[in-house]
């Protein structure tokens, strides 16, 4: 592999801000200029610890970690078998959202088995807290639902000093 990063990461890289001038600008514009651009901004924007419980394992909740950015989009980590899914949310009203996101499952060598679809609806509970309810959807490699379930996640937001 060459020194020199590929056009893709690049343009990812560029895209995010993380190696231009214009990123920098962008992250000290005024407030008001943020609220525009970021019509998502309050809401669930921010890291939140979850603990998510499908219906179809009833007693067991799994661990995971919310990351929702003010520009809408979605990051999560769950424990088991570190997966890591990519979505986006958006507020629907004062303190209710939606998200979507998506995840890869992969067996124990870290080959393909499914890709898993999830779509909530949330509500806020108060500043530091939100419960959601969905669906996931369990789609093999030729766009086959293998399965799919009702879950219900309960949330705390965490910041900085919380660590």
């Amino acid at each position: 592999m060459s020194g020199r990063p590929s056009t893709t990461r690049r343009r990812l890289l560029m895209g995010t801000g993380a190696v231009t001038a214009a990123g920098l600008t962008t992250a000290v514009t005024a407030p008001d200029a943020d609220a525009a651009a970021y019509p998502n901004a309050g809401g669930p924007a921010g890291a939140w610890a979850v603990q998510v419980s499908i219906d179809h394992r009833p007693g067991e909740t799994e661990r995971a970690h919310f990351s929702f950015g003010a520009d809408g989009q979605l990051v999560v980590q769950t424990i088991n078998a570190s997966h890591t899914g990519l979505g986006l949310w958006r507020r629907t009203s004062e303190t209710r959202f939606v998200f979507v996101l998506r995840h890869l499952w992969t067996d124990g060598l870290g080959s393909f088995q499914y890709e898993v679809r999830i779509r909530h609806e949330g509500k806020l509970t108060s500043p530091t807290t939100f419960v959601s309810e969905g669906s996931g959807t369990a789609v093999d490699a030729d766009g086959k639902v293998l399965l799919t379930v009702r879950a219900t996640v309960k949330a705390t937001r965490f910041g900085i000093d919380d660590l």
